[in-house]
């Protein structure tokens, strides 16, 4: 049950439909690990604390969900929100039903050497892996997604991303 000072703090995400007083229990009781670092992990991190997640260092126990910003993790119990940047494009994808980091698709953005929109999509790609992370903590999607951002073209677009039975990499079952 929520006390009267998280319903005053969190008032505004709790009359959202989709959250509730529920689901703003169910984000104060999660842990995040953000790996990495840059503008990207300082976007998701100010961002999923605002929402009231805690977010937890590597070295503590496992997390409900790791937002893997530019980092390399393998961590079987837990969902993993990657980015991928490359310059003024960024790649965000949501690995639901996949046992570890590893299991993502090859999902680098082209390189693009317009170096005056690497920050904003990096920023733009911190926001995306928060929010994938926020609704991985509410509710769960049944598989992954993957989002690509390319400032420099102008183009948005997600596509789902299929379960696996397990990993080639590291022998993980499903």
């Amino acid at each position: 049950m929520l006390t009267d000072a998280q319903i005053d703090r969190w008032s505004r995400q709790i009359l959202l439909p989709e959250v509730g007083g529920r689901g703003q229990a169910r984000l104060l009781a999660g842990r995040v690990r953000v790996t990495g670092d840059g503008p990207a992990a300082a976007v998701a991190i100010d961002l999923l604390r605002r929402a009231g997640v805690a977010v937890v260092s590597s070295t503590t126990p496992p997390a409900d969900l790791v937002v893997d910003v530019g980092g390399t993790t393998r961590d079987a119990a837990a969902p993993v929100v990657r980015v991928r940047l490359g310059g003024a494009a960024a790649v965000v994808t949501t690995l639901v039903g996949r046992p570890c980091a590893a299991c993502a698709p090859d999902d680098a953005p082209a390189a693009s050497d317009d170096a005056l929109l690497a920050a904003p999509a990096a920023r733009a790609a911190g926001a995306l892996a928060a929010g994938e992370a926020l609704v991985a903590l509410l509710v769960p999607r049944p598989a992954g997604r993957r989002h690509v951002v390319d400032l420099a073209a102008g183009r948005f677009a997600a596509e789902p991303v299929a379960a696996t039975p397990g990993c080639a990499r590291c022998g993980t079952p499903r």
